[in-house]
């Protein structure tokens, strides 16, 4: 965790890095970029959430996204379990007596059971018009999470004001986490939003850069 959360962003940085997907010359990448960067560090979705993201999970009377318990996984070659699976299950092997095979039936499933939970996006216009082009365009995220990492890589090397390891995949998510934080969410909220198992993680986040202090003066004062 501590890794993650010094990969977080502030707002000024998430700004520059929204920026820099328009400077990405292919116009399709760019929005895929753009999608990336939006939905990672203000829905704050795990990398393999955002991975396996599809259309059906998308709730769009409620503007929120319904992450399940389990989804099929079918990015891999020919239709078969992505890279990203097939790690998170070759972990388990090593850690327990079940098998590949057995295991292979469950993928994608979230990290947690904490993990299939609903995450608005009704706040957040921009959020919004970048859910309408995976959805439209792609029916969801199309690709595997080597091509998450790449966008994400291209869009770093075109924002010249931060360093190439500014953040990551994770780290957008801990860019989200402390955004909502920041603002107030409180603990129940912020630990249903991220499909957090524990509080200790949550409360991690509830007195970032001493946002919370400063608003709360502010009101009293």
């Amino acid at each position: 965790m501590p890794a993650t959360r010094e990969r977080s962003l502030t707002e000024r940085d998430f700004e520059r890095l929204i920026r820099a997907t328009y400077r990405i010359d292919d116009d399709e990448k760019a929005l895929e970029a753009r999608a990336l960067v939006l939905v990672g560090g203000r829905l704050g979705l795990r990398p393999g959430e955002f991975t396996h993201l599809s259309s059906s999970w998308i709730d769009w009377q409620r503007q929120m996204i319904r992450i399940p318990l389990h989804h099929q996984c079918t990015k891999g070659r020919d239709g078969s379990l992505c890279g990203y699976c097939r790690q998170v299950i070759e972990q388990q092997v090593r850690s327990s007596d079940r098998s590949f095979a057995e295991l292979e039936r469950e993928y994608w499933q979230p990290k947690t059971t904490a993990g299939a939970r609903a995450v608005p996006f009704h706040f957040s216009p921009r959020v919004h018009v970048a859910l309408e082009f995976l959805d439209e365009r792609h029916g969801g995220w199309p690709y595997s999470f080597s091509t998450v990492q790449r966008r994400l890589n291209t869009t770093l090397d075109h924002a010249p004001r931060l360093p190439a390891d500014a953040t990551s995949p994770h780290g957008l998510r801990a860019t989200a986490a402390s955004y909502h934080a920041s603002r107030g969410l409180d603990m129940p909220a912020l630990r249903a939003m991220f499909g957090w198992k524990d509080l200790e993680t949550a409360q991690q986040y509830l007195n970032v850069d001493g946002a919370m202090t400063r608003r709360a003066l502010s009101n009293i004062h």
